[in-house]
């Protein structure tokens, strides 16, 4: 077969993707926030514009994410399970597409071997199993590189417009579309071009006019704060990005920090003098990556490394190229040592028991132990560190659970987490404890009246979410 050799890196790819998906799926609070968002479009009607806050006040990420998501929660009775698939399908395109858009740009060979580099990649197939907004970050970068190299103006238009939706960060592209389609423009082109882009930015654009261009001005605002920035921190960028191309080939590393990026950045440039690539080559990825890296070197935000999966693509493209010029006597051991090394990883992977399952299972038991007290409600207090309390509300919906706060005097249970922070717990439920409710307080009048009032769970405001 001529595709067999893709085939079997696809298969692995998913493979590694869905190995153990519920057991390893981290349901925190953004897979909360993503569900309560599809409640409120699918169960209470409301035609969305938007979706979560972003790390920056007035800015919010696009609504796409959440509209795709909700065949799999309609086809799992609302539940969140079979948003994985969302996941695993972004893996498989992507793992495709980059073969797609390398043999299409420089052959076969660096194609399988980039392909299989993004398949098998610790870190690549950790973010590729979060159910995200950015999940598709990558898969995008794919499809820039291909419409750069190829002058795609209708498909870069299309792109832009899913800026929005998938993380901001990627703009900072925009001068490397604009640059690499200059010759091609015409009066024709650039109203096609923003036809396309006004279509799918329907929703940034209503919602724009409904609020007084709240994140225009909020992006203007947060963009012309990079000019206060005293002192640019380039080695702190710069060592964020090494982190996450390091983690690509290896995830734990202890290899010098710096050290591959200034391989992979002189064999850009070896590439290109022996004309292995186009003379351009050099220049784009030079370009590429100081986008991202002057960018978050001169902004005030608090830089996180997802924000620089922008150029995880450029690093594996680079290396696909590098090995498939290497001769077979020494590539087929480099291939064979990253991947063992990449999938021994995963395979060994502590799973931190504090997700879907122990959570699920942890709300189901409060259920039927409400009942079996009749307690109409129950009220929930945490005992753990900020931010870990989050990534229960769902659960506590889906199960029909009146949730009150413990100030309303219903019977409270404790969530604890880990064990430790507690000197004794009732029930566990992997890393996560709970300690029932000292029932001898408690009488059946006296809980009816702390029942009486609206249902915390469903009223009290949630973080990052908005009408």
């Amino acid at each position: 077969m001529k595709f067999w050799p893709l085939i079997i890196v696809v298969l692995l790819g998913l493979f590694l993707r869905a190995y153990q998906p519920l057991e390893r799926f981290i349901y925190a609070h953004d897979s909360d926030l993503a569900s309560w968002m599809i409640k409120d479009m699918l169960v209470d009607g409301h035609l969305r514009l938007i979706g979560q806050q972003t790390s920056e006040s007035g800015i919010f990420i696009g609504p796409l994410f959440y509209y795709l998501l909700t065949p799999f929660y309609l086809l799992n009775n609302f539940d969140p399970a079979f948003s994985l698939l969302y996941s695993w399908i972004i893996g498989i395109l992507s793992i495709f597409s980059l073969y797609y858009v390398v043999i299409k740009i420089h052959g076969k060979k660096p194609a399988l071997i980039s392909a299989l580099i993004y398949a098998v990649s610790f870190a690549i197939v950790y973010t590729e199993r979060e159910v995200v907004p950015t999940t598709p970050v990558m898969l995008w970068t794919i499809w820039a590189y291909y419409a750069i190299n190829r002058q795609k103006i209708y498909l870069i238009a299309v792109l832009l417009a899913l800026v929005w939706h998938i993380n901001l960060a990627l703009v900072l592209l925009a001068p490397i579309f604009l640059i690499s389609v200059f010759r091609k423009l015409n009066f024709t082109n650039i109203i096609k071009s923003i036809i396309i882009f006004l279509l799918i930015s329907t929703p940034l654009i209503f919602f724009e006019f409904r609020h007084n261009f709240q994140q225009s001005k909020a992006l203007i605002g947060s963009l012309t704060s990079a000019e206060s920035k005293s002192s640019p921190n380039y080695l702190h960028t710069l060592t964020y990005a090494s982190k996450n191309l390091n983690k690509i080939f290896y995830y734990e590393n202890h290899w010098p920090q710096f050290i591959l990026l200034i391989i992979l950045i002189l064999a850009a440039g070896l590439l290109t003098v022996t004309k292995k690539v186009s003379n351009y080559f050099f220049i784009l990825v030079v370009f590429w990556q100081l986008l991202f890296i002057m960018f978050f070197s001169l902004h005030t935000i608090n830089l996180s490394e997802y924000y620089l999966n922008g150029m995880n693509i450029i690093w594996i493209i680079i290396a696909g190229l590098l090995l498939s010029h290497l001769p077979s006597l020494i590539l087929l051991p480099l291939i064979l040592v990253f991947m063992y090394s990449n999938i021994e990883l995963l395979l060994i992977q502590q799973v931190n028991k504090v997700g879907y399952i122990q959570k699920k299972l942890l709300v189901s038991f409060i259920k039927s132990d409400a009942q079996e007290n009749n307690y109409p409600c129950v009220s929930v207090s945490y005992m753990t560190n900020p931010g870990y309390e989050l990534g229960y509300r769902y659960f506590f919906y889906l199960s029909g659970l009146h949730v009150n706060q413990p100030k309303s005097g219903s019977p409270v249970y404790t969530i604890v987490f880990p064990h430790s922070r507690a000197n004794k717990i009732d029930e566990s439920f992997g890393a996560l404890g709970l300690i029932k409710p000292d029932y001898s307080k408690y009488t059946e009048k006296e809980v009816k009246l702390t029942c009486a009032g609206q249902n915390s769970n469903l009223t009290d405001p949630m973080f990052g979410f908005t009408k």
